[in-house]
């Protein structure tokens, strides 16, 4: 094997194969290239994933699906749906041809995180081949499968770091009868916190909450969706409109759909090269929206939980901003993608971790 070639494997023999025989090199795993916006580097040989995809076993009356890495989400979600099933977490960039590996790897969960957690809460299962080419499983096929550590979980963010996620273990659930959305554009960024709060802190049982923030600051709009009994949703969406106390457009069936489809392509950042994520909270959400608008355009999501940044300004500055409030990030798209921004952090444990996954540090 040649330094910078791609190395492309069809199965799981193939993988291991691929990662031993090209012992002490370093290695990138690639899939669709999503959430890598350039090439890598001439002297690290990359892993194409793509030609390792498939359905390997779907129970819909267990509400359990397992797939190699290279699966296309696109592919598992038109299996489910022909189960009315579907996987909550909003995967990201399905439309560009996102793989459930690299769901995996870059921790990227879409608003629907919101009501049902993200991708670590739905992965149950995992095959990883090390940086030795061994092929090494956590987990199972159900939901409640294993003690201990679970090393699926660590795959989650991982960015290829830890070695090939070879094939995946998900839990599924049924599709919701109806659903609707509310966007309400406001007039100021303190509106929109204060009805984006309000709504967070109401009982209202949301699917998704989103408030999307110009990079002026010159104003901001609140996304808000419901889903549940056709029956039940008319009353939820006046609840929640006397809530935001904005005119609010209702959104149904195919606009309703994509809207958020439109949010996990990320499509509000297609003229950045980087989009960072921060990790924050409810308490905090608006110093860090603020703090961050300036470099582009930010989405907060999950009530609050983390805010995307969408920015073409260079990563250095982005990190001196997050570093600058003890804050943290990680850049989830673009040519840096996987980098760590913002405060210094200590993970003596996820150190250990990749040593004993990749002791020589081959994966990058």
């Amino acid at each position: 094997m040649t330094v910078g070639e791609t190395l492309s494997p069809c199965s799981l023999d193939d993988l291991q194969h691929a990662v031993a025989s090209s012992m002490p090199g370093p290695l990138r795993v690639a899939g669709a290239s999503t959430k890598v916006r350039v090439g890598t580097s001439d002297d690290v040989r990359v892993l194409d994933m793509r030609g390792l995809t498939g359905i390997t076993s779907y129970n819909p009356a267990e509400c359990v699906l397992t797939a190699l890495a290279g699966t296309p989400v696109a592919t598992i979600d038109a299996a489910l749906a022909a189960h009315q099933q579907y996987l909550p977490f909003d995967p990201t960039h399905v439309r560009a041809g996102g793989t459930i590996g690299g769901t995996v790897a870059s921790g990227l969960s879409g608003s629907g995180r919101y009501r049902y957690g993200g991708v670590r809460d739905f992965i149950i299962g995992a095959r990883v081949v090390d940086g030795h080419g061994r092929l090494i499983a956590s987990g199972g096929q159900v939901v409640k499968n294993a003690a201990g550590f679970l090393t699926h979980h660590a795959l989650v963010g991982s960015a290829g770091r830890l070695g090939a996620i070879a094939e995946v273990t998900v839990k599924v659930f049924p599709r919701p009868e109806a659903r609707a959305t509310l966007r309400a554009p406001c007039a100021s960024i303190d509106d929109a916190f204060s009805a984006h709060e309000r709504l967070r802190a109401a009982a209202m049982d949301l699917e998704a909450l989103d408030l999307e923030v110009a990079a002026d600051l010159s104003g901001a709009t609140v996304w808000a969706r419901l889903a549940g009994a056709a029956d039940a949703l008319p009353a939820r969406l006046v609840r929640a409109q006397a809530l935001l106390a904005a005119d609010a457009l209702v959104l149904h069936h195919d606009d309703d759909a994509r809207v958020w489809s439109d949010a996990a392509e990320c499509s509000w950042s297609t003229d950045a090269t980087s989009l960072v994520k921060v990790p924050t909270a409810p308490t905090r959400v608006v110093a860090v929206a603020r703090a961050l608008a300036p470099l582009g355009t930010c989405r907060v999501q999950c009530g609050g939980a983390v805010v995307l940044l969408a920015t073409s300004e260079p990563l250095d500055l982005v990190h001196d901003v997050l570093a600058g409030h003890g804050w943290q990030g990680v850049a989830v798209c673009g040519p840096s993608h996987g980098r760590l921004l913002g405060a210094p952090r200590a993970d003596a444990f996820g150190v250990r971790v990749r040593l004993a996954l990749d002791p020589d540090q081959r994966f990058h």
